[in-house]
C-alpha cells in the first residue's frame, strides 16, 4: 500500500509536519504487517528503519541473561519506535513483540537521515519527536524495572 500525506496526517505522530515534509515521510515509508507474537526484531539487533505504529499494540523489552525476557512497555498507535535506526550504530536497545495483528509505518532511516540535512527544521521536529519518546521510554522502564525489583 502507498502512502500518502494525507494518511500520515491522521496520524498523532505526524502531526506539526507542513506537507512538503509528509510528502517526503510518506515517499520513505512502507507499510508492513506482522501477526499476534512476531517478533518485529531483538534487543542488539541492526535496524535500517524507524517506525510508527499504524495499528495494533506492541509489546517492548529488554533481555537478560538466561534468556529472562522483562515486558517493559506497550507501544500505542501513533507512537514511535524503533528510533535506534536514526542514530549510529543503529543497534536496537530492547526487542519488539506483536502482541495483536499489527500494521507499522516502517521509515527508511538511512533516507531519514539525509533528509534532515536537507531541511533543518524537518530535523529539528523529528529530533524533538524522538527527544519526547526516549523521555517517555526511560520513565516507564524506571517505573518497570522498579516494579521488577519490588522497590
Amino acid at each position: 500500500m502507498k502512502l500518502t500525506p494525507e494518511d500520515l496526517k491522521k496520524i498523532s505522530f505526524f502531526e506539526g509536519y507542513t506537507d512538503k515534509q509528509l510528502n517526503t515521510l510518506a515517499g520513505i515509508s512502507t507499510i508492513r504487517e506482522f501477526r499476534v507474537k512476531e517478533m518485529l526484531f531483538e534487543q542488539y539487533d541492526e535496524l535500517s528503519e524507524a517506525a510508527v505504529l499504524l495499528e495494533g499494540k506492541l509489546s517492548l523489552g529488554i533481555s537478560l541473561a538466561k534468556e529472562k525476557r522483562i515486558h517493559l512497555g506497550t507501544v500505542e498507535e501513533g507512537q514511535l519506535f524503533s528510533w535506534s535506526a536514526v542514530f549510529s550504530p543503529h543497534i536496537s536497545t530492547a526487542w519488539v513483540m506483536a502482541i495483536t495483528p499489527t500494521k507499522i509505518i516502517a521509515i527508511n532511516a538511512e533516507e531519514l537521515n539525509k533528509e534532515f540535512e536537507k531541511d533543518c527544521d524537518f530535523g529539528f521536529k523529528t529530533m524533538s519527536k524522538i527527544a519526547q519518546t526516549l523521555s517517555h521510554r526511560l520513565s516507564d522502564t524506571r517505573f518497570q524495572l522498579m516494579n521488577q525489583l519490588n522497590i
